[in-house]
């Protein structure tokens, strides 16, 4: 799952040296992990992200809308509409949570996949 998470990233010009990266990586594996997470982001996904990384929730938020803004600006809403199968992102931006659960729910089907 993590090689197809990568490439997938990759393909809308997020690489790992963004600090978001890795941010954006642990949040979607954590709602993989548990989709109810998502109920309440900020304590379940955004603080033990936080933690690991000694920083603020605000600071990975921040850095979650980053990888955000660079998946938009590089097509990204194209990736969305196939991930989803939902036009609707070709005129909105999606908030950092609807981006996590967009991910995860894409994703959770090559959970346990290498």
């Amino acid at each position: 799952m993590q090689a197809k998470f990568q490439n997938t990233l990759y393909s809308v010009g997020v690489f790992r040296h963004y600090c978001g990266y890795s941010y954006f990586q642990d949040a979607v594996f954590l709602a993989v992990e548990e989709p109810e997470r998502l109920q309440s982001i900020q304590k379940e996904i955004y603080l033990p992200i936080a933690k690991k990384y000694q920083t603020s929730i605000a600071n990975v938020e921040k850095n979650i809308r980053t990888v955000r803004d660079v998946i938009m600006k590089n097509g990204g809403e194209y990736l969305l509409v196939e991930l989803t199968g939902c036009r609707f992102w070709l005129d909105k931006k999606p908030y950092p949570k609807e981006l996590i659960e967009i991910f995860a729910n894409y994703f959770s089907r090559f959970q346990g996949s290498t």
